[in-house]
């Protein structure tokens, strides 16, 4: 015998429409599956009058008490984004006793500490796979596949707008702005597009991701992030001719007992896992102490692939298969790694005033920090400017020591625009 599951939509935008389309063309195959007939039975949307003529067989409201109240309904969906009203709603339909799904990842990275603690000392469920990678399933792999693995790192090309903006740069030799555009006609980019290309969005979910992988909370507004806006075509051609490509990267290392997270464009070598992901693609990488590598791929976003993982949850929590406390298991507060103490190797892109003695004072600075540079490529100057690109590779050094040579060589008067820095992962 079939169960009847349903569901209150709050918001139908682009997710919600999804979830929505989603239900109507495949809830014969859900139920086949699972034995659970899911149904919206009421959507509210303060469009309610425009999008009456898209759903049929379910209420419309403006009041997203109305869903709250409404005792049929099993699990509300919040689908509206942002932090208020979305925490209030959330937390309403919690404390009423309904279960919730939500792909609000800005929520809970930022605000999501009181939601949590509600979950862990109540009998409703929160499910929020939809929040990190559209339709990876990269949540549950942390929750189920991995759970008898400890969590070296995570690391993942956690948005699909930089990914598309980057991948065009280097195909296509796009400068920037060119690539961003593109991205926008092709409706991969909003029209405002700080949040994904200054790396908040790629910080959200690299929070999110730390958490569940460490078990502990992070602060978000701790998280460096640094987005995509100073890379330019000249960076993808010397990370080519090096054997690197360049990615916003999200990542999350547990480095003896700090949690190091982070966000900005990263160079990683072409045979690296990530290095393929092209487009608007997305694609997470964990390394665990049992399995090693484990790479799950897909689309990070989008109405279907985001509705897929809201409905993945719903059918969990309403087969019991989603433990009471499961959101998340936090053992305190995580001590950060400062990012000073963060080692990496480091690319340098200056371009300076064709004149002697400037790879001398440059090369001066990078030892007096204990930098020790790996590589030099210095190219004819530019008959435009008379200037010249100073391309420098160092080996491994401390970001402390970085950002006190970057500062100084910045200070230079034969530095004609600020030094672009670029970290790698090998």
């Amino acid at each position: 015998m079939k169960k009847d599951v349903k569901i209150g939509l709050i918001g139908y935008g682009t997710v919600g429409s999804g979830v929505y389309g989603l239900l109507k063309k495949n809830s014969e195959v859900i139920a086949a599956r699972t034995g659970l007939n899911v149904s919206v039975k009421m959507i509210c949307d303060l469009r309610a009058d425009k999008i009456a003529s898209e759903v049929t067989g379910t209420a419309l409201t403006t009041n997203w008490k109305d869903i709250i109240n409404d005792k049929e309904i099993d699990t509300v969906v919040e689908l509206i984004g942002g932090v208020e009203p979305a925490k209030s709603m959330i937390i309403e339909a919690l404390k009423a006793g309904k279960n919730v799904v939500t792909a609000n990842k800005k929520l809970l990275a930022e605000a999501g500490s009181e939601i949590f603690s509600i979950v862990k000392n109540s009998k409703v469920k929160l499910g929020f796979e939809a929040s990190v990678g559209g339709g990876i399933p990269c949540l549950d792999a942390l929750k189920s596949g991995l759970v008898g693995n400890r969590i070296n790192s995570v690391m993942g090309i956690l948005n699909g707008t930089t990914n598309y903006i980057l991948t065009r740069m280097e195909e296509g030799g796009l400068s920037f702005g060119d690539a961003l555009k593109e991205a926008q006609r092709e409706g991969f980019a909003e029209a405002d597009p700080t949040f994904d290309i200054e790396g908040y969005d790629a910080g959200h979910k690299i929070t999110l991701l730390g958490m569940l992988s460490f078990n502990k909370e992070i602060d978000y507004s701790a998280v460096s992030k640094e987005g995509i806006t100073r890379i330019s075509s000249i960076d993808m051609h010397f990370a080519r001719e090096m054997g690197y490509v360049i990615k916003l990267l999200g990542i999350a290392k547990d480095v003896n007992g700090k949690i190091d997270v982070r966000v900005h464009p990263t160079m990683i070598r072409k045979n690296h896992q990530l290095a393929s992901v092209r487009r608007e693609f997305n694609a997470i990488l964990f390394d665990a102490d049992m399995t090693g590598n484990v790479v799950l791929f897909g689309k990070g976003a989008g109405s279907f692939p985001t509705a897929s993982a809201v409905i993945s949850d719903v059918v969990k929590i309403s087969q019991n298969s989603m433990t009471e406390d499961s959101a998340l298991h936090l053992d305190g507060k995580a001590e950060l790694l400062p990012s000073g103490e963060r080692c990496s190797r480091f690319y340098f892109r200056m371009r300076t005033e064709d004149s002697s003695g400037v790879l001398e004072k440059v090369a001066g600075v990078f030892a007096k920090n204990n930098i020790s540079i790996a590589s030099v490529v210095q190219k004819e100057k530019d008959s435009t400017d008379n200037t010249v690109p100073l391309i420098i590779m160092t080996h491994s050094a401390s970001e402390a020591s970085m950002k006190k040579s970057l500062e100084l060589i910045n200070g230079f008067d034969f530095i004609k625009e600020e030094v672009v820095v670029i970290r790698v992962e090998d």
